[in-house]
């Protein structure tokens, strides 16, 4: 089995609490109709988020910017980002740079070519022949992707190891003259993180992963995802995905616990994507049928927002520190296509 050994996170330097994020906002919006603002106003007081960073101050973000502009920025902070979590992460465990086999990065937020892959191994000392994986267009689900590609690897390669860094910075996509709604809520929603975990297959006392799944809901590429224009990534966010995914939500996950001889009610701590409150609310409604709840996914939304990628981490790390570990874990991430990724985990 997989074994976790270390999970790392990382926020860069700016910081808002959540009055200076919504005074942001509400300037930002100044400009539109009072019913406009008012509605605006409703939207970012009901994000339940209490703090959030950004890799760029206010004057930058709402700047008007090309989109050479954003992903130049993107470029540098991936790479200093991604540089740093992962030689903290290394540390953490003891590890040598020369010891990794396999370098995966997630990532939505920006283009690279070559990828920050490559930029981060230069940085740390990686080896040579260490094998990459960026994943590009997953969005918030890849944290949980990532973690899937990692296990299968290590199936198939049981003495090598692995890092896997989630480096997401949502802020520096926000569209300043667009205002849609899409964009309203999901500038109130998201905020930038970054993450690292390290795997291997030793038998020692950790989480194990046990057993992954991969789902898609037909006919919903369109509810979600970046659309790419002119001036950037301008989001797509439909309202109706709290809806998609609560009637998903069994057939998402019951079979997939079956398959492993579990029941909901067996599980002892889900971990999941907390896209917003609605989500939250839609899938918190349908745990508490079975006695359970996802309370430190909402717990890490609300000290730091949505992050997307990287948010699974978060919550995986804040997990293990507490050691509110219990037996059995589900991790469970929705992104674009529309798709639902899950991973079981066993403290073994």
């Amino acid at each position: 089995m997989s074994r976790i050994i270390t999970v790392n996170t990382l926020l860069p330097e700016y910081s808002y609490t959540e009055q200076e994020a919504i005074d942001v906002y509400t300037k930002w919006v100044s400009s539109q109709s009072e019913d406009f603002r008012k509605k605006a106003d409703r939207i970012f007081h009901h994000t339940q988020i209490k703090s959030k960073h950004t890799v760029a101050p206010p004057e930058v973000l709402l700047a008007q910017r090309t989109f050479e502009d954003t992903n130049n920025l993107y470029r540098e902070k991936a790479i200093e980002l991604g540089t740093e979590v992962l030689k903290q992460t290394l540390k953490k465990c003891g590890l040598k740079p020369e010891e990794l086999d396999y370098l995966i990065t997630t990532s939505c937020t920006g283009f690279m070519i070559p990828s920050v892959n490559a930029y981060i191994a230069n940085n740390v000392g990686l080896r040579k022949d260490i094998k990459h994986l960026p994943i590009t267009e997953s969005g918030c689900a890849a944290g949980v992707t990532a973690l899937i590609y990692a296990n299968d690897l290590l199936k198939a390669y049981p003495d090598k190891k692995v890092a896997i860094i989630t480096i997401e910075l949502p802020s520096n996509t926000m569209q300043v003259n667009d205002f849609s709604w899409d964009n309203v809520v999901g500038t109130a929603l998201f905020s930038d993180g970054v993450a690292c975990v390290i795997l291997d297959s030793k038998p020692e006392l950790s989480y194990k992963i046990i057993d992954s799944k991969m789902y898609q809901v037909p006919n919903t590429t369109e509810i979600l995802g970046y659309n790419l224009t002119n001036s950037g990534l301008k989001m797509n966010l439909n309202k109706c995905i709290p809806e998609v995914i609560q009637d998903n939500f069994y057939e998402m996950v019951v079979p997939f616990l079956e398959k492993n001889g579990l029941e909901i009610g067996d599980v002892d701590n889900f971990i999941i994507h907390p896209g917003g409150v609605k989500i939250l609310d839609k899938i918190e409604e349908l745990l508490s049928a079975h006695g359970k709840d996802a309370h430190l996914s909402r717990e890490i939304m609300e000290k730091f927002g949505n992050m997307s990628s990287s948010t699974v981490l978060f919550i995986l790390k804040e997990q293990m520190k507490n050691n509110y570990i219990g037996e059995k874990t589900l991790m469970l991430s929705f992104g674009p296509g529309f798709t639902a990724n899950q991973v079981l985990l066993e403290w073994k």
